[in-house]
This record gives C-alpha cells, structure tokens and sequence, in this order.
C-alpha cells in the first residue's frame, strides 16, 4: 500500500508527478466501495474502487478515497495492479500521443471549418444587415405613406362632414321654405274659399236686387198705365 505522495513512475505523463488523482473509467468488474477490504483512506474510511484511464497506467486498478465531493477527497492512492512495464508504458504513451495527436488534428479541422463557416456567417450576417436595413428604410416609407393617407382621409372625412351639415342645414331651410309656402298656400286656399263664399252672398244680394228692380219696373210701369187711362 502507498499513499498518493509515496507514488512514483518513470511515465511521460504519469499522474503521481502532476499531483492529482488518475482519470479514471467505469469499470463494471471493478467499482463500488471496497468494504470488504481493509485499505482505508486517510478519513480511515473504506477507498473506493477505480481503474486509471488517459495516462500511462491506463488499465490498472487502484483505491482511492470514497468522498464524493472532490474538496472532501483526500489524496490517497493504492495501486491493485503492478506497474506496467517500461516497454508497455511506451506503447500506452504512443497510442494517448497518437490519440491526442488525432484529436488536435481534429480540432484544428474543426476550427478551420468553424473559421470558415464563420467567414460564411459573417458574409450572410452582413447581406441580412443590408437587407434589414432595405427594409428598415421600406418601412419608413410606408409609415410616412401612412401617414399622408391618414391625413388624407382625415381631411376628406372632414370634408365629408362639412358636406353633410352644409346638406343638413339646406335641407332644413329647404324645410322651412316648403313649412312657409305650404302654410301660405294655406292662407291662400282660405281666402279663396272665404271669397268663394262672399261670392256667393254677393250673387245672392244681386239677384235679389234683380228682382225686387224687376218689380219695381212693373210697379213703375202700371202706375204709368194707369196715369194714361187718365
């Protein structure tokens, strides 16, 4: 058993010389809290099972502290599994150089793509920046259309309402005259009946007239007859 400050490689990246626990990976065969051994971490708790992953020690076991929070981790470390060989540890070392080398090959296509795709935005951003500022001057212009048909409308609807009251009020004079007239005719129709009915009356009086002149002349005429017996 060694703690993690006794470990010691001789691997390009071993993890004991950077002064941190080995990345690990899920093991099926080898996880969970190791109770029933009697390794115990520097809590004296029961270590934790782990196997090495991205180093040098790739595959091997160890036990390490079970605290789950890693400000709460001690730095205690036993090895289950024996350190590889030099020649192994080489052979790791090459396969994690040519596997990083992979990915920063990888990551340098990646941000040439991304260099590139931004150029690509970076050119369509401009153009939607031309076509939104087209756009932005349009819709001014429609506002300001809008605006001058609004005005319009108002004035032709002030208009309107000019025409109507002046066509209210020749309307109600058009009234008043017809109100005046008819009464007039009214007053007109009266008088001529009333002098319908003095005609009348008059005609009455002439013919009565008439007739008593009528009879005046025969009266005059046999007073006459009689003077002339005489």
């Amino acid at each position: 058993m060694v703690s993690w400050s006794e470990g010691s490689s001789s691997s390009w990246d071993d993890d004991s010389q950077t002064n941190q626990l080995p990345t690990t990976i899920p093991c099926y065969e080898w996880s969970g809290i190791a109770h029933e051994l009697s390794s115990r971490c520097m809590h004296l708790e029961p270590c934790l099972r782990e196997v090495a992953f991205k180093s040098t020690n790739t595959g091997r076991r160890f036990l390490a502290c079970a605290k789950e929070k890693a400000e709460e981790k001690c730095y205690y470390l036993e090895w289950i599994d024996p350190e590889w060989s030099v020649a192994m540890q080489f052979c790791i070392g090459q396969l994690w150089s040519m596997h990083d080398k992979e990915n920063d090959d990888k990551i340098r296509e990646n941000l040439k793509l991304l260099g590139e795709e931004k150029s690509k935005m970076e050119e369509e951003l401009l153009f939607f920046k031309h076509d939104f500022a087209k756009l932005v001057v349009a819709k001014e212009e429609a506002i300001n259309k809008l605006g001058s048909a609004r005005l319009a409308i108002s004035d032709l609807k002030e208009e309107i309402e000019k025409k109507k009251l002046a066509d209210h009020s020749s309307i109600n004079l058009h009234q008043v005259l017809r109100a005046k007239a008819e009464k007039e005719r009214d007053h007109l129709v009266l008088e001529r009946d009333q002098m319908k009915e003095e005609k009348k009356k008059l005609d009455c009086i002439i013919a009565d007239m008439m007739k008593q002149n009528n009879a005046y002349k025969d009266m005059v005429k046999k007073l006459k007859e009689i003077c002339d017996e005489f």
